[in-house]
């Protein structure tokens, strides 16, 4: 008999194309899915994937299930979804203060399809929250990090700026403009202390609290800042200008998961909505 454990590792295999992505994508190790998929193979009696070095690539029985597995699958969450959250479900998320929301809408909107009564809770702890947007290194104890994706730090002024037409710039070339102070974010303290480090500073116009702030001071053209670039692909009077730096500034966005039956199943409903952004 198909087990629906089984089945879910297959199908997440069939998806992503290696053992590795399909294990972080369930939070078990690629061994534990392995033998899973193994053990699914005996069952049926045939083989479901070869095993070559750019991944997994699945035979004619491999696709044969994976067109009975979205069907049973399907069925199996819509009957959950009916009988289990009939009520109002709560779900706790955290987004650190430099995160901003608009990358998410997808997977936003699938939470929303599948838990119609759900009522989304903000904390203002990730350790909280059943599900936490931020960057790698603050990812909370208790939970597991699954990163979305990576971006680079841009120097961001409005249009108007007189070195909004450069091609990039370099910290030393920036030295002597007006800043937003960004210290919540933990990529900006690494870069305070790479300017100490060389005995240089900026100087401080303002202080903000979030990147939504950030980028409203930058727009009225009250200073500049340092930003992820995605914050400014759609900003009509900000340019992001890339910096040029010996040690490049990027960050690595995920959404942290905690360790419960319950944030796993919000994590694989928010990866059926994710797409990711252009970057």
């Amino acid at each position: 008999m198909i087990e629906l454990t089984p089945l879910r590792y297959f199908t997440a295999s069939f998806e992503l194309g290696t053992i590795s992505a399909a294990a972080a994508a369930h939070g078990i190790s690629q061994p534990s899915l392995s033998q899973a998929l193994q053990k699914l193979e005996d069952t049926l009696g045939a083989p479901l994937f070869l095993r070559t070095r750019k991944g997994l690539k699945p035979t004619a029985e491999g696709r044969d299930l994976y067109r009975h597995a979205q069907s049973i699958l399907g069925a199996v969450e819509k009957a959950e979804t009916r009988f289990r959250h009939k009520g109002p479900i709560r779900a706790s998320l955290y987004t650190s203060p430099d995160i901003l929301l608009d990358p998410f809408q997808g997977s936003l909107l699938a939470l929303r399809r599948t838990y119609p009564a759900l009522e989304l809770r903000f904390e203002a702890e990730a350790g909280a929250a059943e599900l936490a947007l931020v960057d790698r290194s603050c990812s909370p104890a208790g939970h597991r990090f699954h990163e979305l994706f990576r971006e680079p730090y841009v120097f961001a002024v409005a249009k108007r700026h007189p070195m909004a037409a450069l091609p990039e710039v370099t910290l030393q070339d920036i030295l002597a403009v007006p800043m937003i102070a960004r210290r919540y974010c933990p990529s900006y303290e690494a870069l305070l202390r790479t300017l100490a480090l060389e005995n240089l500073s900026f100087p401080i116009c303002a202080e903000a609290v979030h990147d939504r702030q950030v980028l409203e001071l930058v727009r009225l053209g009250l200073g500049a800042a340092l930003v992820p670039a995605g914050h400014v692909r759609s900003e009509e009077q900000i340019t992001g200008v890339p910096l040029r730096h010996t040690a490049p500034f990027d960050r690595q966005i995920g959404l942290a998961v905690k360790k419960t039956a319950f944030a796993d199943e919000l994590f694989h409903t928010w990866m059926k909505g994710w797409t990711p952004v252009p970057r």
